[in-house]
């Protein structure tokens, strides 16, 4: 509006506005009833008088003195392009720039889209920009996980003493833990996917049943030696031996049930697919790293802690 031309015809600006609001909104003027229906009557220009931006200059304004005033003496009137919906959160106004992130993971594109606008934008006094959608989502996992996953090593280990009493035989088992990231890890990369809050999950729930399949191992080896009194070397082998099926069946049982969910392309398998690869490749590290290496790790943790106890005994006989 030019205030300064209204004001020279004795036009108020809250006269021109609702001139605006009449003839190109609408103006309720009343209601009309239907029974228990209410509906309001609102009155607006045919469209032929409000259709285009010369229509709109040539609305007339009625002036104090009875003058028809047309709308483009008392402003300037353009098309210009704007938000078709005004969002706000917090009471501030939203603008939000939408992406859909393919082939590379949402943590860096993330980050590297932060440095260039931290670079390249600078924004005036009252402005700010915030990052959310699933990176929020996988930012605020990670922040958990960062609490979780090392809570849930320190527990499994110290059940794992209160069982066993040797640390050795601990770091034995726990040592089927690496073997499932292993899996896992190198399922996501043949599959072509990146870590996020499901497969971040997957690895989460790998820790139970990899751990099992150590305790079952180093369990039946300790039995075989204190029981049997055997060998290290045939305790190892015959455990290997005797645990294979055990093993083969809780394994096996856990994977074959994730393939189905692993191989899905259907609605909601976006959430499914990343949890069950790392479930599938994990166990599968679990079921080949645990037959062929776990017993090795067992003789040479073994063997090393029964050659220092045979050192320390005979340093501490007399010459």
């Amino acid at each position: 509006f030019d205030r300064a031309a209204a004001a020279r015809f004795g036009i108020n600006v809250a006269d021109l506005q609702r001139m605006i609001e009449a003839a190109i909104g609408g103006r309720p003027v009343s209601q009309l009833y239907e029974g228990s229906r209410r509906f309001g009557i609102v009155v607006r220009y045919a469209k032929e008088y409000r259709g285009s931006i010369e229509a709109i200059r040539q609305l007339e304004v009625l002036s104090p003195t009875g003058a028809r005033v047309p709308m483009a003496q008392l402003a300037s009137i353009r098309l210009l392009d704007g938000p078709t919906i005004v969002q706000r959160e917090d009471g501030r106004r939203q603008i939000s720039v939408r992406t859909n992130i393919r082939g590379r993971d949402q943590g860096g594109f993330v980050k590297e889209a932060q440095e260039k606008i931290a670079q390249a934008v600078t924004l005036p006094k009252g402005y700010s920009v915030s990052w959310g959608g699933q990176y929020e989502n996988l930012a605020r996992a990670a922040g958990r996980l960062a609490i979780v996953i090392p809570l849930t090593l320190g527990i499994i280990f110290l059940m794992l003493f209160a069982l066993y009493r040797h640390v050795r035989h601990v770091l034995v088992v726990m040592a089927c833990i690496p073997f499932s990231l292993i899996g896992g890890i190198l399922a996501l990369l043949m599959r072509g996917y990146h870590f996020n809050v499901s497969s971040g999950v997957g690895f989460v729930s790998l820790f139970g049943v990899s751990v099992m399949s150590g305790v079952l191992f180093v369990s039946r080896t300790n039995r075989l030696r204190e029981e049997s009194g055997m060998d290290i070397i045939e305790a190892v082998r015959q455990a290997a031996v005797v645990q294979l099926r055990p093993c083969l069946m809780m394994i096996l049982l856990a994977l074959l049930g994730m393939l189905p969910a692993a191989t899905h392309y259907g609605i909601g398998s976006d959430v499914q697919r990343p949890l069950a690869t790392v479930l599938v490749g994990g166990l599968t590290g679990v079921l080949v790293l645990t037959l062929l290496v776990l017993p090795a790790i067992y003789l040479v943790l073994e063997r090393t802690s029964w050659h220092e106890a045979r050192t320390a005994r005979r340093s501490d006989q007399p010459s």
